[in-house]
Order: C-alpha cells, then sequence, then structure tokens
C-alpha cells in the first residue's frame, strides 16, 4: 500500500477521484462520453513493486523532494568519478544535472543502504504513480513509463528518447535490469488503449474489478467501437505550460506556486539535435512528446520564500498583508525615481531566497537563505520587499538563459503567467514585467493551468487519430477567449533599478556560496 500522511491508501485516494467523476457524469443531464483518461504527474517520481504490481514498500518511493546528506554525497562522488567532461556530456543527453532532486544519486543510495535489502530483493520493476495507477485499472501487474515522465528522473536520453546507456550504467547492476519500458504517452500499449476484463498476475482467473466498476473506461463497446483511451502520464511542468496556451518559443511561462519555474516549449522530434542543441548550462530539457521538450530552469522556493516571510514577520493577517504590499510598492516606485535621478542605493536589502537549497541555476544542495543590507532603519517592507524581488531576480537568471540558448525569432517573446502566488499579486507581476523587460500577460480565466494542460494534450492526441472536426482542432490550438490582464515594463525608468539588483544578488551569492 501507498500510504498518505493521512494515513489512507494513495491508490484508493485516486480511485475514489475517478469514482466521484463518473458519478455526477451518470447523474448528468447532458450526454458526456468518456474518450480519454490523461495523468499530469508530479515529477519526478518512482515507485518499486513486485512481480505482482504491488508496492514493495514505503521506503521504495523516491521523489524529487527525497533528497538528504547520503543523496547529497552520492552526487559529489559521481561528479568526481566521472568527471567535469563526461559530467557534461551526461547534461547535455539527458538534460538535468548531477543533482540530488534527480534519480541516479537517489537510486545509488537506496540500493547501497544494507536496510533497503529486503525491499530491494522483491523489486521487479520501478514504476511512476500514473503507470502503477493504470496497470491497476487495466488489470496487468506493470506497465510502460512515458518519455516524459521518464526524462524527469535525469535517466532518459532526451534526444533519442531510451534510457541513457552511461547513465544507466552508473546504477547498481540490479537496479539496471529494474528499469521499466519506455514509450510516448500516447502511444498503444494495450489492445485499444483500455482495460482487461480479467487481471493478469497472481491468479490469471480472478476478474478486474474495475471491469465492472467503471465501464466507461472500457476500450472498446460490445460491438468493438473504440471507447476510451488511457494515457500514460506526462510531467506537471509541460501541462502547466501547455495549459496556459504556451505551445510555441514565443511565449515563456512563469509559475509561481508553492515553488517557481520558467519554461518554453520547443519542437524536438526524436532523433533530431535541432542543429545541436545546446542545453544552457543552469536550465533542464525534459522531454514532452515525441515531437517537443520542454527548457526551463525551476527554483524549489518560490511563493513560500513569501509565506514564510508573512509568517517570520506576524503578517497572517490579510489586511495587515495587503498594507505591508502597499508599502512594498511604495518603496520600489521611490527607489526607481531615485535611479531616475542618477542616484544609485548601495543599500539595498538584497536576498537569496534559498530556504530548501538551490536548484536552477547553480543547483547547490547545500545553499540556504541569505540577506544583506540590513540596517537600523531597515523595516519590514524593506525585507518583504526583497524577499519578492529575490525571486523574481532568480526567476530572471532562468529567463536570461532561455532568450540565449532556446531560437525564439526576431520579436520578443512574452512572458504567460500562472499559479496562485503571482494570480493574486498584481504588484509581483509588474516586478516581473519591469526586471525581465517583457510584457507579462494572465489570463484571468486560464484557472487549473495543469489540469486544463493534459486535457489539452490528450484532445489534441484523439483529435489526430479519430480525426475530430477541423473546429475542435482549432479551439485546441488557438487561445481561448476571455479576458487576459497585461503588465508591461516600465522602460527606461525601471532599468537601471533591476540592473543594480541583478549585480547586488549575484555578488551576495558568489560570496556565500563559497561556506555552502
Amino acid at each position: 500500500m501507498l500510504q498518505t500522511e493521512k494515513g489512507t491508501d494513495l491508490h484508493e485516494e485516486i480511485d475514489g477521484v475517478i469514482d466521484d467523476v463518473l458519478k455526477k457524469i451518470r447523474n448528468s443531464s447532458v450526454d458526456v462520453k468518456v474518450v480519454g483518461i490523461g495523468f499530469a504527474t508530479f515529477c519526478m517520481n518512482l515507485i518499486a513493486v513486485d512481480m505482482n504490481g504491488q508496492p514493495v514498500g514505503k521506503d521504495a518511493t523516491l521523489s524529487y523532494a527525497c533528497s538528504s546528506s547520503e543523496v547529497t554525497n552520492e552526487c559529489e562522488w559521481l561528479k568526481s568519478h566521472i568527471g567535469i567532461e563526461k559530467e557534461d556530456a551526461l547534461y547535455q543527453r539527458t538534460g538535468t544535472p548531477l543533482h540530488s532532486s534527480y534519480a541516479l544519486p537517489q537510486l545509488r543510495q537506496f540500493y547501497s543502504n544494507p536496510t533497503m535489502s529486503s525491499l530491494a530483493d522483491r523489486i521487479v520493476v520501478w514504476q511512476t504513480l500514473s503507470s502503477s495507477c493504470l496497470s491497476r485499472w487495466r488489470g496487468i501487474p506493470f506497465s510502460h513509463v512515458s518519455f516524459s515522465e521518464a526524462s524527469w528522473t535525469g535517466l532518459l536520453n532526451f534526444r533519442t528518447c531510451e534510457w541513457d546507456k552511461e547513465a544507466v550504467s552508473l546504477l547498481p547492476e540490479e537496479c539496471q535490469q529494474h528499469m521499466p519500458p519506455l514509450c510516448d504517452f500516447s502511444d498503444e500499449v494495450m489492445p485499444s488503449g483500455g482495460m482487461r476484463c480479467q487481471k493478469i498476475g497472481e491468479n490469471n482467473m480472478e476478474g478486474n474489478p474495475y471491469w465492472d466498476r467503471w465501464p466507461e473506461l472500457r476500450g472498446t463497446d460490445e460491438n468493438g467501437n473504440p471507447r476510451c483511451r488511457l494515457f500514460l502520464g506526462l510531467g506537471d511542468g509541460a501541462c502547466a505550460n501547455i495549459g496556459s496556451n504556451c505551445w510555441d518559443n514565443q511565449k515563456f511561462s512563469v509559475t509561481i506556486g508553492t515553488s517557481a519555474a520558467a519554461r518554453v516549449r520547443v519542437p524536438m522530434s526524436i532523433g533530431n539535435t535541432v542543429d545541436n542543441f545546446y542545453v544552457p548550462q543552469g536550465l533542464f530539457c525534459y522531454r514532452i512528446d515525441r515531437s517537443h521538450v520542454l527548457v526551463g530552469g525551476a527554483l524549489t522556493d518560490g511563493g513560500s520564500v513569501i509565506e514564510w516571510a508573512r509568517n517570520l514577520l506576524n503578517l497572517e493577517d490579510e489586511d495587515d498583508f495587503a498594507a505591508c504590499v502597499a508599502e512594498v510598492e511604495n518603496l520600489l516606485n521611490q527607489e526607481y525615481e531615485r535611479c531616475l535621478d542618477g542616484f544609485l542605493s548601495p543599500s539595498a536589502v538584497s536576498v537569496a531566497p534559498f530556504l530548501s537549497g538551490e536548484r536552477s541555476i547553480g543547483f547547490r544542495d547545500g545553499a540556504s537563505f541569505c540577506v544583506s543590507g540590513l540596517t537600523r532603519n531597515s523595516t519590514r517592507a524593506h525585507f518583504l520587499k526583497a524577499c519578492f524581488e529575490g525571486v523574481i531576480l532568480r526567476l530572471q537568471a532562468i529567463l536570461r538563459l532561455l532568450q540565449k540558448g532556446v531560437e525564439i525569432g526576431k520579436r520578443k517573446p512574452r512572458i504567460v503567467v500562472s499559479g496562485a502566488a503571482l494570480e493574486k499579486n498584481a504588484l509581483w507581476r509588474q516586478m516581473l514585467a519591469d526586471c525581465s523587460g517583457l510584457q507579462v500577460q494572465y489570463d484571468t480565466f486560464s484557472e487549473e493551468g495543469t489540469s486544463r494542460g493534459v486535457a489539452m494534450m490528450v484532445a489534441v492526441s484523439l483529435a489526430m487519430e479519430r480525426d475530430m472536426s477541423t473546429d475542435s482542432r482549432i479551439y485546441l490550438i488557438n487561445e481561448t477567449k476571455g479576458e487576459s490582464v497585461y503588465s508591461s515594463p516600465r522602460l527606461p525608468i525601471t532599468e537601471s533599478y533591476w540592473a543594480i539588483a541583478i549585480e547586488d544578488q549575484d555578488s551576495l551569492i558568489d560570496a556565500v556560496s563559497q561556506i555552502w
């Protein structure tokens, strides 16, 4: 059983969501037909299963959040073992650096831990959460893993869509035998992509309980016609991009929720290196599907920095917080005016917003939060302003690399934002526009962007397979009509201010990184 923090079975929790949705569909006055089910999954995640497809134990589960000092030590050993040249070559094939948030050091640490040997002996294959669910529903012990989810592990060659031979060779031999087969999220891995009437595994004669529980999800109807396709998982970051209508490289998606990220979708078919595309150091490149990759960077702490600062500064009350944000805006405008008059502030407060270590762009596991420039005249508004700016400046570091490393044409790209932290905070969106020098677009109608993105991916795949109407295809790939709010950079007023802020933060990080 995969146990949640509440002590419940995670698989049953997910099954319950499907039950609730199907119940509403059955009780609806509108005739609704389920033609496909897709997954947007928390990446990366891995679950070890036995010969019957059952999880071998909670300690045999991995995620990007499963970092530890032992995993960090594995990273350091790997770097010294393979050397800089091979490390860079590995980065260019997998699109990921050697970092504790990826599977290679985590798997090495798991298999080398003697207390895990009894679990390791029972492993037949590693699955993802979505593949594990789909196996249960289809009545089979295990499933393929999608290129998308595999790419987030840091073990996939994103150019060939195969497990990277050199990366896998660094895993213990027994682990190498447990790697799952791969395919695209939309590939047929079962007849009609649906459920079996009987289960395969421990008892071949046992019926599949989902066959009668969810008849809407059967692959074919009684006449053999296609009914419902079950799709493999897609990375949540890729789905967030697509759900924000960031289909091409003229739109950069910036998300700030608890964490933060900036990403762009780039066309790249399997085997096509796009003129030997080079992954900029500090960014990632994940495979989305057989035709596209996702290039970008992520911060472990985004909105979490502001939540932490609110607790620290006793700003939990919404009115108090709103009043402090108004003070932040006044301070920012005053700084803009000073810069415009030629007065550059040498005592500005600057932070390195690494409450939980650093991912992009330095990928330093030991990084921690640091503040510089506080004086006896500093107020809580100065500190909160520095926290807002600290996150924006790290996102700008990612955006700078994206603009240099990705072919975007002659026009300036536009930023499309999502995530509760940005959606609720107009000042933060304006800071992003001012710092980046790019127009920022917030679509008020684009709620649940990640769920919307996976629905769009599934619908486009079905449209291509089943020759749906032209109108459907146009709806899926064009922008949905609704209200958009734009924040334009206030250049040249803001230019010198943010140039100084970038320099101050870079200097701070360079100085304190020596002790991380």
